[in-house]
């Protein structure tokens, strides 16, 4: 199965740097609905055999221009593919939030994979539940022969993914800019989970 991973295309908050929560209304720019156009043009050359977002807006409006030229293709909306909650941060810029609670913000920076954000999730609290869902994405392969499907999600929960299945230190994905619309495609074989490109910006 190979599972081509998009970062939702640019949306009105990732202009100001703002932690968005899931629930917030949070459209996409004009520039990123030209992206998910980009991204419809790039993936409709392929055969897609399943659809799965997070239940976010800039999700949905990301993959809307592919559904609207591939109508067969099931869509499945899934909360264990959203950003993380970054409790009360969220609405915050990071550089804002860092003013704001200072103590918190440091606390954080020194274990990112264990302290949650206030109300919210740490980067651990996102690996479980995205691994959930992995793990239920490798049996229904198997039973629906799944063999290309298209993920729609956020930035954490692919730098997860990537320091548990790719070899990535934790530092090394906080300091990569996964830019808005960029593709990361694995393939999962015999087992093994294998990059084939990570942050591109085509197939």
């Amino acid at each position: 199965m190979r599972i081509y991973f998009i970062r939702h295309a640019e949306s009105k908050f990732n202009l100001d740097g703002i932690a968005c929560n899931n629930k917030e209304k949070n459209k996409l720019t004009k520039k990123g609905r030209e992206q998910a156009k980009k991204i419809a043009k790039d993936l409709s050359k392929i055969k897609i055999d399943k659809i799965f977002i997070s239940e976010a807006e800039r999700a949905y409006e990301t993959i809307l221009p592919l559904i609207k030229i591939k109508k067969d293709i099931p869509l499945a909306i899934d909360k264990r593919l959203n950003e993380c909650d970054f409790g009360i941060f969220g609405g915050l810029s990071f550089k804002g939030a860092g003013k704001k609670y200072p103590e918190i913000f440091n606390a954080r920076s020194k274990d990112l994979w264990k302290i949650p954000y206030p109300r919210g999730e740490s980067f651990r609290d996102v690996f479980l539940r995205f691994e959930s869902f992995l793990k239920d994405l490798k049996r229904d392969a198997k039973k629906s022969r799944l063999e290309r499907v298209i993920i729609v999600s956020h930035a954490t929960p692919l730098k997860v993914f990537l320091v548990k299945h790719s070899g990535f230190s934790l530092k090394k994905v906080e300091s990569t800019f996964f830019r808005n619309a960029r593709f990361s495609i694995f393939d999962f074989l015999k087992g093994k989970i294998k990059p084939i490109k990570i942050n591109s910006k085509s197939l």
